[in-house]
Parts: C-alpha cells; sequence; structure tokens
C-alpha cells in the first residue's frame, strides 16, 4: 500500500512537471531539449549573483551559439524575457545573468535558452531562491570528515574575484584572496558554519555574493549533556490573569540531537499537562518546546513550571514562575505627587527668590566685604520744579517713602541735591563730584521729566557717567502710568530699552513689599552697620525737596 502510493506521489510530479514544461515551451515554434537536470543557487537579499549557464558546453559556446533568457511566471504569463541592458539591474550577457542587489522578488525558476545551431537549442532550469536574513537554509553542503579537508567556496565559481572566509561570522586571518580554505589537523574544534565572501566588478562597481557551508565531524564516542539556554533557572514571568502566555524552552544537546532525547513541560512536581498545549521543534543540535496557556489562572500564579530535559544519561530541569503584574496606579499616583510637589517647590521657590537673593548677598557681602572709596550708596535726581499739582504731590509722596524705607529702614546712604549740598558750594563742580562719590543713580520719572528741568544738568552728569564711562549703575523708578518714553532724553530712552523701569504706586511705602525689595536688590550690597544720622534724624527733616 506505501509503494503504491509512492509511486502515485512520483507520477504526479513527473506530471505537474511536464505540463511546467509545455507551458513555458509553448512561446517558441522550436522545441528544446532540456539535458540537465534544474539545479538550484541560494542568495542573500542586497548580495549580487553572477549566474553562468548550467551547461560546460553552454558556457564555452559564446561564440558559435546565442542565448536567450527567460523567468517563469506563471501559467497565464508563462516566460517573461530579461534584457541585455547592463543599465538594468537584472540582466543577461551571453552565457552570464546578472541579478545585482538581489531582492525576494527575484526569488522563482529561470530559463537558459541556448541555440547551439539555427534550428537547434537546449534549455537548461536554475531556482534562485533569494533569502532575507541568514538561516540554515541558506547552508549548501554538510561536509562530513575525520582528517584534513578543503572547503570550496560555493560561488563565484568562473570568476575574477577577491575572497574573505569566515568561520561562525567571524573573520579567518591570513586567509585573503583564497578561493578554497584548508584545515589542517581538523578536529572537533573545526566544527561550524564557513561563509567565503567574493566581491567582483561589475561595470566599475563592486558588488559581493557569498556562500556558506556546514563542516561537522562524526564521532561516535563523543557525548554531550543537556544545556538549556532557554530559560533561566528560577527565572519568573510577569503576566496577567486571563491573559494568554507562551513559556519557551530551548535545549542544546551538541551538534547532533540524539534520538533518545527529549525536552517537555511539567507543573508542580508532575510530568503531566492536562488542558495545556505543548509544542517542540528541533533545530541546529537544539529542540525547542512551547508551552501555550491560553488563560493563565489564580493556580497557574501559584504554580511551579518545569521544562525538563532528557538524554540517556541524565535528567535536568529549570524551573519558571508566574508573577501578577503590578498595578500602576500608585506609581502614576506617586508621579503626579513628585510633579505636584516639584510644581509647588517651583513656585515658592520663584516667589521668595528675591528674598532669598537678597539674603544670600547680605552674607556673601560680610564674607567678603571690600572697600571701593564710595561715600554715597545712590545720587537721587528728579525733577523738583515745573510740577502740576498731582505730580507733585507724588513726588511729595514717594520722597518720603524713598528716605524711610532706603535711608531710615536700610540704613543706604543717599545723595539728595538740596538737601546734602552746603550753601554757597559751585553747583555744576558740586553734582560732577557727588555723582564720582556715588555707587547708583536713582533717576525718578515723571510725565514733566526732560531736558527744560533745572535737573537736566544731574540727568546729563549722570547719564554720561553710566554710559560712557559705566562707572555707575542706574536704577530708574517710574512715578504712575506713561503712555510713552519719547519725551525723555536720547539716553534714558536707550536705558529704557535695555532695562524696564520699576513702577512705584501710591501707598506703596512698606519696607516688606515687592517693590521695594526690587530696588534693594538693585542698590548695592548694604553696608553691616544703619547710618546713625538716619536713625536718629526726624523724617520731617529728611523730606526731599520739591
Amino acid at each position: 500500500m506505501m509503494m503504491m502510493k509512492k509511486r502515485m506521489l512520483q507520477m504526479i510530479l513527473l506530471l505537474s512537471d511536464c505540463v511546467l514544461v509545455s507551458s513555458y515551451q509553448s512561446n517558441s515554434t522550436v522545441l528544446c531539449e532540456r539535458p540537465d537536470r534544474r539545479r538550484t543557487r541560494k542568495v542573500r537579499a542586497g548580495e549580487s549573483l553572477y549566474l553562468l549557464c548550467p551547461n560546460n558546453s553552454c558556457q564555452k559556446g559564446t561564440e558559435n551559439g546565442s542565448y536567450d533568457w527567460f523567468k517563469y511566471l506563471n501559467r497565464t504569463i508563462p516566460l517573461e524575457p530579461i534584457g541585455t541592458e547592463e543599465s538594468e539591474r537584472v540582466h543577461y550577457h551571453h552565457s552570464a545573468l546578472y541579478i545585482l542587489w538581489s531582492t525576494l522578488n527575484d526569488t522563482g525558476l529561470y530559463i537558459t535558452r541556448w541555440w547551439y545551431e539555427e534550428d537547434k537549442c537546449d534549455e537548461y532550469e536554475t531556482d534562485i531562491v533569494v533569502y532575507e536574513e541568514f538561516s540554515s537554509e541558506l547552508l549548501y553542503e554538510t561536509a562530513t570528515e575525520q582528517k584534513a579537508t578543503k572547503i570550496n567556496c560555493p560561488v563565484c565559481e568562473h570568476q575574477q574575484a577577491t575572497f574573505l572566509w569566515y568561520k561562525n561570522f567571524s573573520l579567518i586571518p591570513n586567509q585573503e584572496s583564497v578561493k578554497d580554505l584548508l584545515i589542517r589537523n581538523s578536529s572537533k574544534e573545526s566544527e561550524g558554519i564557513y561563509t567565503c565572501v567574493c566581491t567582483w566588478e561589475h561595470n566599475g562597481i563592486k558588488h559581493n555574493s557569498s556562500g556558506s557551508r556546514r563542516l561537522t565531524f562524526t564521532e561516535s564516542s563523543l557525548s554531550f549533556s543537556p544545556e538549556f539556554i532557554l530559560p533561566v533557572n528560577n527565572s519568573v514571568v510577569i503576566t496577567d490573569v486571563g491573559a494568554e502566555l507562551i513559556l519557551q524552552c530551548s535545549v542544546s544537546f551538541g551538534p547532533n540531537v540524539c534520538k533518545r532525547c527529549s525536552i517537555y513541560w511539567g507543573r508542580n512536581k508532575m510530568s503531566g499537562m492536562d488542558g495545556y498545549k505543548q509544542e517542540n521543534r528541533k533545530q541546529d543540535g537544539t529542540i525547542q518546546s512551547f508551552l501555550n496557556i491560553t488563560r493563565v489562572s489564580e493556580l497557574d500564579l501559584r504554580s511551579e513550571f518545569r521544562c525538563i530535559a532528557k538524554d540517556p544519561y541524565k535528567v535536568v530541569f529549570v524551573s519558571v514562575t508566574l508573577k501578577r503584574q503590578a498595578s500602576v496606579c500608585p506609581v502614576i499616583l506617586a508621579c503626579m505627587c513628585t510633579f505636584l510637589l516639584v510644581l509647588a517647590l517651583g513656585g515658592i521657590v520663584k516667589w521668595f527668590s528675591l528674598d532669598l537673593m537678597l539674603f544670600l548677598r547680605e552674607v556673601f557681602f560680610k564674607l567678603n566685604r571690600k572697600e571701593d572709596g564710595k561715600l554715597y550708596d545712590a545720587y537721587v535726581i528728579c525733577q523738583r520744579n515745573n510740577l502740576d499739582e498731582t505730580t507733585g504731590q507724588t513726588v511729595s509722596d514717594f520722597a518720603g517713602s524713598l528716605l524711610t524705607v532706603l535711608e531710615r529702614y536700610y540704613g543706604f546712604k543717599l545723595f539728595i541735591h538740596g538737601r546734602d549740598d552746603l550753601p554757597g558750594e559751585d553747583c555744576m563742580n558740586l553734582i560732577e563730584t557727588k555723582i564720582q562719590l556715588s555707587r547708583r543713580l536713582i533717576i525718578i520719572l515723571t510725565p514733566e521729566t526732560g531736558t527744560s528741568s533745572p535737573a537736566a544738568y544731574d540727568l546729563q552728569v549722570g547719564l554720561h557717567q553710566a554710559l560712557v564711562q559705566g562707572d555707575t549703575g542706574v536704577i530708574l523708578i517710574q512715578l504712575g502710568q506713561m503712555q510713552d518714553y519719547t519725551h525723555l532724553p536720547l539716553g534714558l530712552q536707550h536705558l529704557l530699552c535695555k532695562s524696564s523701569p520699576l513702577v512705584w504706586r501710591d501707598g506703596e511705602s512698606s519696607p516688606s513689599s515687592r517693590f521695594w525689595k526690587r530696588v534693594r536688590y538693585r542698590m548695592p550690597v548694604a553696608p553691616s552697620h544703619q547710618w546713625s544720622s538716619a536713625k536718629n534724624t526726624p523724617l520731617e527733616c529728611q523730606r526731599l525737596p520739591v
């Protein structure tokens, strides 16, 4: 019965082959002979292929014969002619077919038609298989040897090329341009996958082709203990109740898996696994077993799963346990709390940054205090005449706050023209001298501030000192709102472009207000002692002259 089935299968394959041949020969009025059997060439995607006609006579008959190359598509369109234009990626020249930078679409059956006479031809078939990545199917033949052996490169057989050899994908030194690799004193350590990479040129462009062979040695007395590749013993797999889970176990038994070697899954020290699906595969000396858990249960979470490997001499196993996946809610809550805390700390730091800077500045000044030869902390420049009643009152109110906060509370020493000068002194010389002895200029801006005011000379000297010489810092204080600054001198307009003025509003006289903190931040560091004259002088005697 088995023999009959085998014969029937052979007849079916023979008939299908005849149908295939008749389908692609139907395009020609002459029936070509097929003297050779079909051959197979394997190539990796991205590499190039130089394919000669499979027959030796066909290869050498380029002078007296002609050639046609085709690719078999399907029964509807049996043959697709291949062109001879060398600019095309797939083309042929006489008996050689070029497939440059091959792709997966190049896989298929290729027909070489050789016309050795006008009405006589032979056809040869070649299966070309393009693999996307390296696999064991790319290996040509397995060489089994017991002594020194020579491994020939399966590609670039009739080409001028340079060669590189690799063992297990590592370069073998001192084997450049060697087409046949000789292995002397071969042993078990010589086993592995040997790959040759040949580099050849076509139209001035370099192309690579590669071929791999596996070399093995048979030693009946040699045995290998099972070695677990996956999983690691006592490993934990994170999952959820109700989820589908596949556990993988991979065990190496040496180059050749023995017939009585096996692996299987067990649970809780029991080999039976009813209700679970197991699937085993053998590949490259290893056995892989997959345990499919359709729905993870609470019982599975409390169980111990074992992958058991068995050979004729011993039984070994590794354990795997399942663990419920931790909830992400605590993590999200912790992240939100951390974010809010950082946000709050950032807001606090931003709000109190001015106070912190003032405090640190006082501390570092006391530790690194240096004398600069200046007599006054600031020279006050203000419009004092030609003011309307409202502006004059605003200036008067601000003057009281300025003297109270900066001099009496914080101990700064201010020079105010009309208060601190002596009668009969040269006004211009006095102004220049006092400005040079001041660390800052406080310029009070009002809607009437301009060059026509009596304080114009103060302003000109102060701007020259700040802008030209750069020795004195300027603090601009604006009283009330201003639509624009076009009425101000150009020097003031330049300073306003570089730094916005501090705007004072009526009633803002508390030393702890943000306005006075900003003024104090722009002032030089306060001396370590309060000025006794500022402390002991009554407030009404310190009014700024208006």
